[in-house]
C-alpha cells in the first residue's frame, strides 16, 4: 500500500505508565476542590482537558491556573513511564522504509517530552503535536490536529496511518480518509472513557503491528479486465487512492478495446493476453505476478467498477491482521437491495455446488472481491479458465487448509455491469466444469 507518513498516539499506544488516568482525575479533583471550587462546579471532568476550559468558564477562575494542576499531574505521571515491547523496532522498521513519522497526542507538551527524552524517543519523530501546540477546536478527535501535521509533512490523508488505542484516534483519520489502526491489548495509559469508532485494522500490540505493516508494504491487487475501456479508469484511479502503481496489476485479457491504453496510461502493471483465456486465465496470470513479486497480501477487484474501495480495505482487514487465510467479500451477507433475484438465485445455486466440493460453504462463492495471504495463492492450482474459477479457488484453499472468513459488502450494479459476470448458462457451465475437474 502507498503509506508515505504514521501518525502516533503516544500514550496507550507507545508508552504507558502504572498510574492509570482515573487517578489522574481524582487527584485533580481534589485539587480543584482545595482551590476553594464548589464539586457540584467540577462536575465530571470527562474529558478532563474540556472539563477544565467550561470549569474556567463556569467560575471565571483563570484557566492558565486549572490547566496548570493538570500539566503537573501528567508530568509527574510520566516518571513511572514505560516503553510498549516492540516500539523500538516497529519506528526503527518504518523509518528504514522512509516514511515520516509522527506524534499527535492529547497530552501536554511537558509530558509529552519529558516521556520521549526519558525513553529515548524524541529523534524518531519529525512533527511532535501536543494539545498545547493546536486549537481546542482542533485538538482530536476533531480533524484539524491531524491535518496540520498532513499538511506540514505534504502528505495526503489517504497516504497516513494513525495508529492509536483510542476512538478518538480513529475518528480524525475516518473523517479525513486516512487509514486507522487500533491497538487493543495496551491497558496502561489508555484513557479513562471509551468512544466507539471503527478502525481499518486492530492488532493487540506493537510486535502485531509491525508485522501488519509488513503484509501492508507487500500487498499487491489484480483487476481481470476484458473490453473495460468504460470503467477501467475510474476504478484505476481508486484504487490509486491506498495502493501505488506497481502494486496494481491490470490483466488485460485479450481486449479489443482501449483497456490497455486506458490502464497503461495511469503508470500501472499491465500484463497482455493475446487471446481472451477468461475470469481464471486472468486471475491466474496475476496471482503468478504477485507470487514472484513476493506478495503477502493479493486483493482482486473487479475492473467494471462494481466494487467499492472501502469494502475492499474491510476485506483486507482479517487477512492482514493475521487472522484469515482468505477473505471473501459475500454481497449476501451485505446489502442486497440493489441485486437482481435472478443473481441471488444464481449465485445459492452455484454455492451450493462450490460447498459439495469444498465442504465448506461461501455464502457469495463468485463473488470478485476477495483477500488472500501470499501464501494462500501458492498453495493454489488454478485450472479453470472461465468463471468457475471463482468456486475453484475456494475449493482450492479450503483443501489446502487456508483459513476461509467473509466480510460483507455492497456491489454496486449499473447498467452496464449487470451485463458482466455470471448468467444462467454460465451458471450451467461452472457446474459441469466443476463436476469434469473432479472427476479428472
Amino acid at each position: 500500500m502507498d503509506i508515505r507518513a504514521v501518525l502516533f498516539d503516544l500514550d496507550g499506544t507507545l508508552v504507558g505508565a502504572e498510574k492509570p488516568f482515573s487517578d489522574i482525575k481524582s487527584e485533580l479533583r481534589e485539587r480543584l476542590i482545595s482551590l476553594g471550587i464548589p464539586e457540584e462546579l467540577i462536575g465530571d471532568l470527562t474529558p478532563m482537558y474540556e472539563g477544565l476550559i467550561e470549569l474556567s468558564k463556569k467560575t471565571g477562575r483563570p484557566f492558565e491556573e486549572l490547566y496548570s494542576i493538570l500539566v503537573e499531574l501528567e508530568a509527574e505521571r510520566m516518571d513511572e513511564s514505560f516503553v510498549f515491547e516492540g516500539a523500538r523496532e516497529l519506528l526503527d522498521f518504518l523509518r528504514n522504509r522512509g516514511i515520516k513519522l509522527a506524534l499527535m497526542t492529547r497530552s501536554s507538551r511537558k509530558a509529552t517530552m519529558k516521556a520521549l527524552e526519558l525513553h529515548g524517543l524524541k529523534d524518531y519523530f519529525d512533527i511532535i503535536s501536543t494539545r498545547d501546540d493546536v486549537s481546542p477546536e482542533e485538538l482530536k478527535p476533531n480533524p484539524g490536529q491531524l491535518r496540520r501535521i498532513l499538511d506540514e509533512l505534504s502528505v495526503p490523508p489517504e497516504k497516513a496511518v494513525v495508529v492509536g488505542d483510542h476512538g478518538y484516534d480513529i475518528i480524525p483519520a475516518r473523517e479525513l480518509g486516512a487509514l486507522s489502526v487500533l491497538v487493543t491489548g495496551h491497558d496502561a495509559g489508555r484513557m479513562s472513557f471509551q468512544v466507539e469508532a471503527e478502525p481499518n485494522f486492530e492488532v493487540e500490540n506493537l510486535l502485531h503491528l509491525k508485522e501488519l505493516f509488513e503484509r501492508l508494504f507487500s500487498s499487491y491487487v489484480v483487476v481481470p479486465a476484458y473490453n473495460e475501456e468504460k470503467t477501467i479508469g475510474a476504478v484505476i484511479e481508486d484504487l490509486l487512492r491506498y495502493f501505488r502503481r506497481d502494486e496494481i496489476i491490470v490483466v488485460n485479457d485479450g481486449s479489443r478495446d482501449r483497456t490497455e491504453e486506458i490502464a497503461r496510461s495511469y503508470g500501472v502493471h499491465v500484463l497482455n493476453h493475446l487471446v481472451n483465456r477468461g475470469l481464471g486465465g486472468a486471475l491466474g496470470t496475476g496471482f503468478a505476478y504477485a507470487v514472484r513479486r513476493n506478495a503477502k497480501l493479493v486483493l482482486t477487484f473487479d475492473a467494471d467498477g462494481q466494487h467499492l474501495l472501502s469494502d475492499a480495505l474491510r476485506v483486507m482487514k482479517p487477512v492482514a491482521e493475521g487472522r484469515a487465510d482468505f477473505a471473501v467479500g459475500s454481497r449476501l451477507k451485505g446489502d442486497t437491495s440493489e441485486m437482481p433475484f435472478v443473481k441471488k438465485f444464481g449465485n445459492f445455486v452455484l454455492d451450493a455446488i462450490t460447498a459439495v466440493f469444498a465442504r465448506k460453504y461461501v455464502s457469495d462463492s463468485q463473488s470478485g472481491l476477495r483477500c488472500l495471504s501470499g501464501d494462500c495463492v501458492r498453495k493454489i492450482r488454478i485450472t479453470c479458465d472461465r468463471y468457475a474459477v471463482s468456486s475453484e479457488i475456494i475449493i482450492e484453499a479450503a483443501k489446502a487448509g487456508c483459513r476461509i472468513v467473509e466480510v460483507p459488502i455492497k456491489a454496486v450494479y449499473t447498467e452496464y455491469s449487470m451485463k458482466k459476470g455470471t448468467n444462467v448458462l454460465e451458471g450451467v457451465k461452472i457446474a459441469l466444469n466443476l463436476l469434469f475437474d473432479r472427476l479428472r
